[in-house]
């Protein structure tokens, strides 16, 4: 079972004490450290005496490969035998380094970050710090297209995005016949169907999704503040819907629709949205799926990619409009 994040802060609050071999420490100083220190990071309070004993336990032991030579001098102050020790200090096994490698194959696919700024050597580094200690062969593939537009701005924006910085954005939709300036305060960055946004707002706090592919230029805006975001939950914003085409009106409906016995299979394994649920089931196979989502053109688009397989029974509108799209490409094919 995963340890959970307290145990590992806990740990490592209980190595940074003992490495301070200026004074000497109690079994009631370290629980007092690491309770003093949880609170104020993740408001936690009530450590008992018990669970720095198991702690201390877990770091002697190899679960985690600490092997901490940690001792009781005088029945009762703790402290490393090795006055060098630290859990910081050890190398890592062949096993963490072949699970960080394919970790950085994965981080590799996003090569827009590698522009962040003082980082952009880092992960080829480290690959290379890495394959010099493992015969590790590559084993994960990710789909991925480098001749995307607006990639190059993925490291600016996200450096934005840290730094509070708010944002002039020299911007040309495929609707627009030129191109326009945007103000813009980015929270967000969001990756859909190999294309990648920017969610923020403006000085008047209207949100704005922009894709990069369609931005021309970056710059800092000198001339308005950022403005922190309390115009919507982020989690909550992108949850409620598929892609990330909406408003803050946009209201979540209850969306039924009919699969056949063909489809099923990989619409239950791919879930639509992750509140789908299966309403009802016929002896043919077919069944009856449930979601509560934001409609909107992502949702009509994922339907519309199922043809003649699925059909949407509730709410009307959209029931009208996915016939009305089904029609007209009907009747474009007969023509």
């Amino acid at each position: 079972m995963p340890l959970n994040r307290n145990t590992l802060m806990r740990v490592r609050i209980i190595d940074e004490c003992l490495q301070r071999r200026q004074r000497e420490w109690t079994l009631e100083d370290l629980r007092e450290a690491c309770e003093k220190e949880l609170l104020e990071k993740e408001g936690i309070c009530g450590i008992s005496t018990r669970t720095i004993q198991r702690d201390i336990e877990l770091m002697r032991s190899d679960k985690l490969g600490y092997n901490a030579p940690i001792i009781v001098k005088n029945k009762k102050y703790y402290t490393y035998e090795d006055p060098d020790f630290s859990i910081t200090k050890l190398p890592l096994s062949k096993e963490d380094l072949n699970e960080l490698s394919s970790a950085l194959e994965i981080i590799k696919h996003y090569n827009g970050f590698n522009n962040m700024s003082g980082q952009e050597d880092i992960l080829t580094r480290m690959q290379d710090k890495i394959a010099c200690q493992t015969d590790n062969n590559k084993v994960v593939y990710i789909e991925t297209n480098n001749k995307l537009k607006g990639l190059n701005f993925l490291g600016p924006l996200f450096d934005a995005v840290k730094r509070k910085d708010a944002l002039i954005i020299e911007y040309k939709s495929f609707k627009a016949k030129r191109e326009s300036r945007i103000y813009i305060s980015p929270y967000i960055l969001k990756e859909y169907n190999n294309r990648w946004f920017v969610i923020g707002v403006s000085p008047q706090k209207e949100v704005k999704t922009l894709a990069l592919d369609r931005i021309i230029e970056i710059r800092k805006d000198d001339n308005h503040k950022y403005v922190d975001n309390t115009v919507f939950n982020p989690e909550k914003y992108l949850n409620e819907m598929i892609g990330v085409t909406r408003d803050l009106e946009s209201n979540v409906e209850t969306v039924i629709f009919w699969v056949d016995a063909n489809q099923t299979p990989y619409i239950e394994t791919k879930p639509f949205h992750e509140s789908q649920e299966v309403e009802k089931e016929n002896e043919d196979g077919s069944k009856v799926f449930r979601i509560r989502i934001i409609i909107n053109y992502e949702l009509e688009r994922k339907l519309l990619g199922y043809g003649s397989h699925i059909k949407v029974i509730e709410p009307l509108h959209l029931k009208q409009r996915i016939a009305n799209e089904l029609i007209l490409a009907a009747e474009r094919y007969r023509r």
